[in-house]
């Protein structure tokens, strides 16, 4: 799929990659497995990079006196457009005959997010609740008791302090270049511009001085 992408053919890619036709088509049709360093050496030839994605476990809850609901055991961040995307769900708490929900729009981020997490399943949720806008709303949103509480212990852990210098990054571990969706592979900086041209001073009709040289 990457190198479809790319625009780019299995020669092609083998030639940049420093490996033969045949051992990419073997790789491709699943008959020879990379490894990890021969594989990230082929993604970045097409301007992919392989890293980790965290798993999210759900639990299903039955408490007495509200429908059932779904919580996960942490938070995660749904990258752009989609975090401000467009959704159709029905207004399962309100019964209106709102339908759709403009994520980019605060309250309507709210309410979808009440209905996502109240009567939402997994896959629904993955796809369009983002921790970071969450956290933002938590203390906002109308949620019953027992919703919160299932749902605090992600809502801490994403929380939980964590003191980051944008002075000293360089003296600890942390990567200036990268977040947790996207890592800085290319940067310009703007020349400066021209400086501007000389001030000439103005003459009159009764300046004695002679003219300044061509």
């Amino acid at each position: 799929m990457a190198r479809r992408v790319a625009g780019m053919t299995q020669a092609e890619l083998a030639q940049r990659a420093g490996t033969s036709q045949a051992t990419v088509s073997a790789y491709e049709r699943g008959l020879k497995t990379p490894s990890v360093k021969v594989a990230a050496r082929l993604f970045a030839v097409l301007g992919w990079e392989l890293t980790l994605r965290s798993r999210v476990e759900f639990t299903e809850y039955h408490p007495t006196g509200i429908v059932a609901f779904w919580a996960p055991d942490r938070l995660w961040r749904v990258p752009t457009p989609d975090c401000f995307a467009t959704i159709g769900v029905p207004d399962l708490l309100g019964h209106t005959d709102q339908d759709e929900w403009h994520l980019k729009d605060p309250d309507d981020r709210r309410r979808a997010y009440e209905i996502l997490i109240r009567r939402g399943l997994p896959q629904m949720m993955i796809r369009w609740l983002d921790g970071g806008f969450l956290v933002d709303l938590w203390d906002d949103l109308d949620l019953p008791d027992p919703v919160r509480h299932a749902w605090q212990p992600a809502i801490d852990g994403a929380t939980r302090s964590h003191s980051s210098n944008i002075f000293s990054w360089h003296y600890d571990d942390e990567d200036p270049e990268t977040a947790a969706l996207a890592r800085i592979t290319w940067m310009e900086f703007l020349p400066k511009p021209p400086p501007p041209p000389p001030r000439r001073q103005r003459r009159t009709r009764f300046d004695p001085r002679p003219p300044p040289a061509p």
